[in-house]
């Protein structure tokens, strides 16, 4: 078709085109199979690529009209939107398509009307290229290695994002002061919202391709290699592994003031709700709550645990903190004064710690495996339900699978003369994988199974010995 055929004649055109995607359209497409199925969607593929390039065209003319603004619209954007129910984002992509094939890439506009490059290969080509006046007139000049003619040929061989990466290099190559203020503007335009919604936290936000890429392999690092039993989507692992990182940065003391362990997470909960914790363990280890818990003590009605930004949690999730962080008494009197300020420690040591991670290497949960950076030390025996804080009463998980063993109430015991780790979910049903055994090489050649540093943890099920807390109105300031 010319360029410069009366409206008429492309009318008559399209018309015909109508015609013959309506017969296209009433085809019986359920002979076509894998054999058959590649060629045709090739060539559909090519045709309506070549088609929509006409019709960004025709929209970049209508545009360059001008009489669209007499209907009152602000933006041509704006009015073609409206009339093809279509989004602004997508008009503005096409017009700018259109303007480029007839304005600036002449051999990419041949070279898709000749299917020979795609589609999207034009869009990238029109995105970077005729974007300042040196790229400009670059594309035009007679040097094969930097004009139209050598981006259309890399196009014909390399795929979309390949050539994208292409093109990018090539416009910072011939004009790098551009590159530099494009750069500064995107810099610019970055940012990131965390909303917080009725379920949750909502982020959202841009960041520069390589602050992208920065973020985008530091998730890619901390998420690892999924186990075979991981049924988490892609999506899923992302999110934990940006709150990995966050947990990373935080339990290391990689930001702030360089304490090796900082508090990061304040939780209040409400000393009755931890009374209703303690009893609601000794109801599920046979004990009788009632011959130590306070007389008149009522722990069947509790306020919820809640961080000091107003969040509520759960009784999983406060499980979960309350396995291994600081705990901070504050007694309030009737008027509200405080009254007493005390502190319980309660986590795990440096030398703990690091008898557990010399012992377990990595996370213990069945198939898993996570290394020790990414998680932290799990009382088997929850320190609430009268674990102690000791070696033998703690086992390394990660952080996603330590908040699974809490959310799911998951028992954990070691069995056998290798001291195996076993966990048993609430149906008695064992979550059994030979890669949940510390493996040989963990130990010394004849090395017996770590011993514990003296303090014998009940197991699961058995009578605890517990003190009776004095009743008082209360808050625990919990930091995770």
């Amino acid at each position: 078709m010319s360029s410069t055929a009366p409206a008429a004649d492309v009318a008559s055109v399209v018309v015909r085109l109508q015609a013959d995607v309506a017969a296209l359209l009433a085809l019986d497409l359920t002979q076509v199979d894998g054999v058959s199925g590649p060629a045709l969607h090739r060539s559909l593929a090519t045709a309506a690529g070549q088609v929509q390039a006409v019709a960004a065209r025709v929209l970049a003319r209508v545009e360059a009209d001008g009489r669209w603004a007499d209907s009152g619209w602000r933006t041509f954007g704006e009015w073609a939107a409206r009339r093809q129910g279509a989004s602004v984002a997508a008009v503005r992509r096409d017009s700018a398509l259109g303007h480029a094939l007839d304005d600036d890439l002449p051999g990419t506009r041949l070279a898709l009307h000749a299917g020979a490059v795609s589609l999207e290969h034009a869009q990238v080509l029109a995105r970077y290229a005729p974007t300042s006046p040196a790229r400009r007139a670059a594309l035009a000049s007679a040097r094969p290695e930097l004009n139209e003619a050598h981006l259309v040929a890399q196009a014909s061989r390399q795929g979309v994002d390949e050539f994208g990466r292409t093109v990018r290099r090539w416009a910072s190559a011939v004009d790098a002061a551009a590159a530099e203020a494009e750069g500064e503007v995107a810099a610019a335009k970055e940012y990131l919202t965390v909303t917080r919604r009725p379920d949750g936290v909502a982020l959202q936000g841009f960041l520069t391709h390589e602050h992208g890429e920065a973020v985008a392999t530091a998730l890619r690092a901390v998420a690892g290699v999924p186990a075979a039993t991981d049924a988490r989507s892609r999506e899923e692992r992302q999110a934990a592994a940006l709150v990995d990182a966050a947990r990373l940065v935080l339990d290391r003391g990689l930001a702030g003031g360089g304490q090796s362990v900082r508090p990061h997470l304040t939780v209040l909960v409400p000393w009755e709700t931890l009374l209703g914790e303690v009893q609601r363990a000794a109801t599920q280890d046979g004990d009788d709550a009632e011959t130590w818990l306070p007389a008149g003590w009522r722990t069947d009605v509790t306020a919820p645990a809640e961080t000091l930004g107003g969040t509520l949690l759960t009784r999983s999730v406060l499980d979960r903190l309350a396995c291994d962080s600081e705990i901070s008494r504050v007694v309030f009197g009737p008027s509200g004064d405080v009254l007493d300020v005390g502190r319980m420690q309660r986590t795990y040591t440096g030398q703990q710690r690091r008898a557990v991670i010399a012992r377990d290497r990595s996370c213990r949960y069945p198939g898993c495996g996570a290394p020790v950076m990414l998680g932290g030390v799990h009382h088997v025996v929850s320190w609430a339900h009268g674990g102690r804080t000791s070696v033998h009463n703690g086992v390394l998980l990660c952080w996603f699978h330590h908040d699974l063993v809490h959310r799911r109430g998951l028992r954990i015991s070691r069995d056998g003369p290798e001291g195996r780790w076993v966990f048993v979910r609430g149906d008695g049903v064992r979550i059994d994988d030979v890669q949940s055994a510390p493996h040989a090489q963990d130990r010394p050649s004849g090395a017996a199974p770590p011993r514990d540093d003296g303090a014998e943890c009940p197991a699961p099920g058995s009578t605890h010995r517990r003190v009776a807390p004095t009743p008082a109105q209360g808050m625990l300031s919990m930091s995770a």
